[in-house]
């Protein structure tokens, strides 16, 4: 015959403030098979584990139910305590009554109800456990990563720190991933490549890692720490044993020959007149365009309202700066638009404070207006919405820019007038 202890832990007042722990304790006591049921403020303490080993050894228990957290939190510790009064660590069970009763619930009585069921499905679960006993099973003391980029790299590196063997896999011929091919890292602006080379390096000359490139993982088999693993090595038809990576067989490819490549045209043969004139003027203004990408782009998207695709093109080829370099920081900036944009740019704040005075409801009703969402532009290009996280001016809030220009105190009223006044501008414009 079963003899359950079922244990109630208030954890202070994470779980007491919205469950009824005693409640519960009291109704555990009544389930068919509970010998005693107890609650304490600490179950996880030292006395409250006192309270377990001794219930376990005077009541002679064949299981225990214990209702608090998390059982990935304590599930160990308690069955630690069991075990240490002889009770096989596997006849005790955890009801989560925090994370799933009073942290999803603001009814107490509810909750309390909730608690109640949980220890009752708990304490049947565990009459129908079997006593448990650990086996050890032997463990190849081998890690496979895949993926040799920087994240890649770095984790095959810490491991092989811990003396331990790593197969790396990358299927591409080379390793490094996205990094290699960027120019700078955010925040710091350092050189990707100062941080990345050391580590490819050490890649190569360690001993404990083992490097396939141009390969990928076709199965995997097993279980943990007994894993089988097959990976297809992909043909390169180069020795890489000789391979100095000098890229003189890619020049002197018989296949590659053999392809007619057609005449390249540049991209300034294909760029509008006024697009190029614009961009020269530009790209006059700075000595280094390498180094003033964020102000080349200020000045292009001031001209053309925003970053047409033609004007960045024209620029990369004739700044020399990569056109991947010029999108990753337009894409990067919320400043910068890739879309046309309106004659007028509204941009509402949410920060905080705005938050706080309604800066939200100015929003939908700027957005009902116009029939547009937060980012859009309206069909006739005339108004473009921004939602922004902070304008910088909370005294004023709540705040809204037109075209840069402060307006605080916003209502929605004023918000309308703003936008009557906008197209009474763009009608004069017209006639």
């Amino acid at each position: 015959m079963s003899r359950m202890g079922v244990f109630i832990c208030w954890c202070g007042a994470n779980i007491a403030e919205t469950v009824d722990c005693n409640d519960v304790a009291r109704y555990a006591g009544t389930l068919p098979g509970v010998v005693i049921a107890r609650s304490y403020k600490y179950m996880c303490s030292d006395p409250g584990q006192r309270i377990i080993t001794d219930a376990i050894k005077e009541h002679k228990l064949s299981g225990v139910v214990v209702a608090s957290c998390s059982p990935r939190m304590h599930e160990q510790t308690f069955r630690k305590t069991a075990a240490t009064a002889g009770l096989n660590p596997y006849m005790l069970e955890m009801a989560n009554i925090r994370e799933h009763c009073s942290w999803v619930h603001t009814d107490r009585k509810q909750a309390t109800e909730k608690a109640k069921d949980l220890v009752r499905v708990l304490v049947e679960k565990v009459k129908r456990n079997l006593p448990l006993k650990e086996i050890e099973i032997p463990v190849t003391q081998r890690v496979m990563v895949v993926g040799a980029g920087i994240a890649g790299i770095q984790a095959a590196l810490d491991i092989a720190a811990a003396d331990k063997e790593v197969v790396l896999v990358e299927r591409k011929p080379s390793i490094g991933g996205f990094m290699s091919m960027l120019d700078e890292t955010f925040p710091t602006l350092d050189c990707s490549q100062c941080i990345l080379t050391p580590r490819m390096v050490d890649i190569m000359q360690n001993k404990n890692i083992k490097l396939y490139t141009y390969s990928e993982v076709e199965s995997v088999d097993g279980y943990i720490g007994n894993f089988e693993v097959k990976i297809r090595q992909k043909a390169r038809n180069v020795d890489m044993t000789k391979c100095t990576g000098c890229g003189e067989c890619w020049h002197n490819c018989m296949a590659l020959n053999k392809i007619s490549i057609p005449p390249k045209h540049t991209v300034k043969q294909k760029t509008a007149p006024e697009v190029v004139a614009a961009v020269n003027d530009i790209a006059a203004k700075y000595q280094d365009p390498a180094g003033m990408v964020i102000g080349a782009l200020q000045d292009i998207q001031t001209r053309f309202n925003y970053l047409r695709q033609d004007a960045l093109e024209y620029f990369s080829e004739r700044s020399g700066v990569p056109l991947s370099r010029l999108y990753g920081v337009a894409r990067f900036y919320s400043a910068f638009s890739l879309k046309p944009r309106g004659k007028f740019i509204i941009r509402v704040c949410l920060g905080t404070a705005c938050h706080l005075k309604g800066s939200g409801g100015i929003a939908d009703a700027v957005s009902r207006e116009l029939d547009i969402g937060g980012g859009e532009t309206t069909k006739d290009l005339q108004f473009t919405l921004e939602r922004v996280n902070c304008l910088g001016a909370c005294a004023l809030a709540p705040l809204v820019t037109v075209n840069g220009k402060y307006h605080g105190k916003m209502t929605i009223t004023k918000a309308m007038r703003l936008i009557d006044e906008c197209r009474a501008k763009c009608e004069k414009s017209v006639v």
